[in-house]
């Protein structure tokens, strides 16, 4: 009735394959949060707190700032 599950040589590679690739994920979005800039990272943070006027008012004041002078 029950039989034993064979399992072929290349399938004890999947598990680490997998892994790779959610390490690979966590890394990159830990660099990417490491090399935010500190206003977009306030920026960013405060998104649920504010209301929809401050956050226009907030990415208005964001877009001016990488304006050229």
């Amino acid at each position: 009735m029950f039989q034993r599950v064979i399992l072929e040589s290349w399938h004890q590679y999947v598990p680490y394959i997998c892994f790779a690739l959610v390490s690979g994920v966590f890394i990159a979005i830990l660099i990417r949060a490491i090399l935010m800039k500190p206003a977009e990272a306030d920026r960013l943070s405060s998104l649920p707190l504010l209301s929809d006027e401050d956050l226009r008012q907030a990415r208005e004041l964001s877009s001016s700032d990488t304006a050229p002078r």
